[in-house]
């Protein structure tokens, strides 16, 4: 499904990262694979896990010296790009947590940037380097109602969904696609320094018309995103696509249990 495709995967931790998962797909499917990080020994360690270990470059979305060697490191191995994942969030602890008022303006917009805007800022850096039916997939949450214990994140996830339509329109000339998915509670490293998350996925779970399974949800993710990088989803953009077991149609309906 993936065979030739170059694909630059960003948000790799550790073996439970959604991004791991993806990498892991995209790999099995026929697809050359960078994965980028801040923390590259970090992911490095991770990446040894992989099927085939990939090469990790240093991406700080908050250096564009990071981002400008990234790209020039990409058209130095391949050339070209032909799929671009962003699978990135941070907030302080204090934007996570119900109490919106807690977090000061630095944080809030720190975490904007790195879980929002970054999107739109590797979108600009390297779209001019993908050429035919290349693709760009972003990870969100629910954004059908407002999660509290994800504080801030809830509109940081909000935003990145409107990036995600606003880069389909402007490269749809380029035949550039941009979509999110809005991905069930996955059981990833992330999620455990969430307070009230269990709550949250034992409600996920509750709600859902299908068994989703937060534990191992991930791989239900990563089969989603190595379809929309594929040209098998070539007349598909602009789309937040709900990897959620159905839960969101009664999030969207205020479900009460």
């Amino acid at each position: 499904m993936l065979e030739g495709k170059k694909i630059l995967i960003t948000g790799v931790r550790n073996k439970r990262s959604a991004a791991f998962w993806i990498a892991e797909k995209a790999i099995e499917h026929g697809a050359e694979v960078v994965l980028t990080s801040p923390d590259v020994e970090r992911t490095r360690r991770a990446a040894e896990r992989l099927p085939e270990t990939p090469p990790v470059w240093e991406l700080d979305v908050t250096k564009s010296e990071t981002i400008a060697a990234t790209k020039s490191s990409v058209r130095e191995k391949w050339g070209e790009l032909d799929g671009l994942v962003h699978s990135i969030a941070y907030a302080d602890r204090e934007c996570i947590d119900p109490d919106f008022f807690k977090a000061d303006r630095e944080q809030i917009f720190q975490g904007f940037e790195v879980s929002s805007f970054s999107l739109f800022t590797l979108a600009e850096e390297f779209y001019p380097l993908m050429n035919g039916n290349a693709s760009i997939v972003s990870l969100s949450f629910d954004t059908e109602k407002i999660w509290a214990p994800y504080g801030w994140m809830n509109f940081f996830k909000v935003a990145l969904e409107y990036f995600t339509r606003m880069i389909a329109m402007r490269l749809g000339d380029e035949n550039i696609r941009a979509n999110a998915i809005s991905a069930g509670t996955m059981k990833t490293l992330s999620a455990r320094g969430i307070p009230g998350f269990s709550t949250m996925a034992g409600e996920y779970e509750d709600m859902a018309p299908l068994d989703w399974d937060s534990s191992g949800s991930q791989e239900y993710v990563a089969d989603t995103c190595a379809w929309l990088l594929s040209d098998q989803s070539e007349m598909v953009t602009g789309e937040v696509v709900h990897v959620d077991g159905g839960a969101n149609v009664k999030s969207s309906f205020g479900y009460e249990g």
